[in-house]
Order: structure tokens, then sequence, then C-alpha cells
């Protein structure tokens, strides 16, 4: 009866062991949920933003002599053969941008166009005084002071790009407008004698470009960008003074950027 007793016991802890085991694996616990992937934000919709960066603007400085400088005088060929190259060809205006853009998208499968103006305020000068030099050949004393400025860059054009989800990097290129601010002088010491003058001038160019643009939200947008401008040339002619009016000259100053820009953007 004992023996009956235990193994019925035993056989009952087993039973109950086995249903517990059952329980515990029955694999409801193991199932986990794959994490969705990321949403991709949509690039469709207008946008504005502000912009900060770096200008590295070479321009190049052309004079040329002529009238008086010609044949005024048998010195005077030797004195603008040494003029001209004494004087300066480019001035750096490297300087800072800082300004806002507006712009829209659409997005097409992984295609986004869109058009996007922008206008940045430039911090770009540079000037150059060669300092007195004298003529070997005549003994003449000359010096040329130039300066040159630039203010301001609008530009308007579309662009395109290929979305990778957040990534956005993109090309873009069309018109751009900005100013020339340049003046030039030459004086004589050893004679009275001066010869400048200066031009103030809105220029029309173009642009081309390209950058890369990341979405943090569906709203805010961060970018790189860089910018190649070429705004052409600005010149103005140059008369000496009485009785020198013969002495005449013509000086020009081509201007192209290199900008390099972040931005912050809310897309509406």
């Amino acid at each position: 009866m004992k023996k009956a007793v235990l193994t019925l016991t035993i056989f009952s802890a087993l039973v109950a062991l086995a249903h517990a085991g059952t329980e515990q694996y029955s694999g409801k616990e193991m199932k986990q949920v794959a994490p969705l992937p990321p949403a991709c934000p949509t690039w469709t919709g207008f946008y504005a933003g502000a912009f900060g960066g770096y200008t590295f603007a070479p321009t190049d400085i052309n004079l040329n002599l002529g009238g008086g400088w010609l044949n005024g005088g048998s010195s005077d060929p030797f004195d603008k053969n040494f003029i001209e190259p004494a004087s300066p060809r480019d001035l750096d205006t490297n300087g800072a941008e800082l300004g806002g853009l507006l712009g829209y998208n659409y997005q097409f499968n992984k295609w986004v166009v869109g058009l996007e103006g922008a206008g940045g305020y430039l911090w770009q000068r540079d000037s150059d005084n060669t300092g007195i030099f004298t003529v070997p050949t005549t003994d003449n004393t000359y010096s040329v002071a130039s300066s040159f400025k630039t203010h301001y860059l609008v530009t308007v054009g579309p662009r395109i790009g290929y979305a990778f989800c957040k990534w956005l990097p993109y090309i873009t290129g069309g018109l751009a407008v900005g100013d020339i601010d340049f003046e030039q002088g030459i004086t004589q010491h050893n004679l009275f004698f001066h010869e400048r003058g200066s031009v103030t001038d809105t220029q029309v160019g173009w642009m081309i470009g390209g950058g890369l643009e990341y979405a943090f939200t569906d709203h805010w947008h961060a970018r790189l960008h860089y910018q190649y401008v070429d705004l052409g040339c600005a010149d103005f002619n140059s008369v000496g003074t009485a009785p020198f009016q013969a002495y005449i000259g013509n000086h020009e100053a081509c201007l192209r950027e290199h900008n390099v820009t972040a931005a912050i953007i809310f897309k509406f």
C-alpha cells in the first residue's frame, strides 16, 4: 500500500512538472515584434531658411593705358609699359556671407525637383597700393592705388536631387545678381598729375553648384552647399587732370566667387 501511494505521488509530481514545462516553453513569450524601418520624410513643400558661410573671390584687375600714354611725349611709352605691369593683376576679395533662402520642392518617387531663391550680404573687399616706384628709363615716380568691394549676391535657379530617405544630394544652376564697386587711380609724384576713376554697377551673371541636405524631422533640415558664381566684368575710363586730359585709361574688374555655406531650413 505504501509503495502504491509513493508511486502515485511521484507520478502526480511528474505530470505537474510536465504540465508546467509545457506552459513555460509554449513559445508565446518568445515572440518579438520586428522594429519598423525609420519613416522617410516627404520632400514636397515650401521651405525657408537662413545660411552663413565664406566666399573665396579672386578678382581679376586689368589696366590698359592709351592716348597720351602712347604718344604724349618721348618718355610716355616707357612709363606706360612700366605702370601697367606694376598695377595689381588680382585682388583677394574673400569674406563672410550671411543671408536667407526660400524655395519649393516636389517629390516623385525618389526624385526631387524644385526652385530656390537666395540672397546674402557679403563682406568681400580688398585694396592694394603699389607704393611709390620709379620708372628706370625716365626717372618718373608713380603709385597705383586700387580698391574693390562687393556687398550682396542674389541667386535664383532650379535644383534637382535624388532622395535617400533622409538624405538629399542635389545640383543647381541659374541666375546670379551682385554688385561691383571698383576704384583705381594713378598718381605721378614728380609732377602734379592724377588719373583716377571708379565704377559701381549691378552685374547679372550665372551660378552653378550643389549640396547635401539632411532631414532631422519632417520640418527641420540642415544642409551644406557649394556654389560657383561668375558675375562678369565692370569697367570705367579715366582721364588725366588738366592739362593732361589726353592721357586716358581703361580699368576693368572681373568677379568670380566660390561660395561655401551651411543652412538651417524649415519645411512647411
